[in-house]
């Protein structure tokens, strides 16, 4: 399992899911919507940050 911060793309609405496998169908916790985006939070994603969150060698920053 795995905690995954989404961005609403019609309320701009932030939040989290966990989600436990693939091709998970996501919608946003405020309005209902569907038309949502990954989006990565925390140190290892701050300015500068080369990481696109799909790293095979990653060790824990997702």
């Amino acid at each position: 399992m795995a905690l995954i911060d989404f961005k609403c793309k019609e309320c701009g609405n932030e939040f989290f899911e966990i989600i436990n496998g693939e091709n998970i169908s996501v919608a946003c916790s405020k309005c209902g919507s569907t038309k949502v985006e990954r989006i990565y939070k925390g140190k290892y994603y701050g300015k500068g940050s080369s990481c696109s969150g799909s790293c095979s060698g990653c060790s824990g920053c997702h």
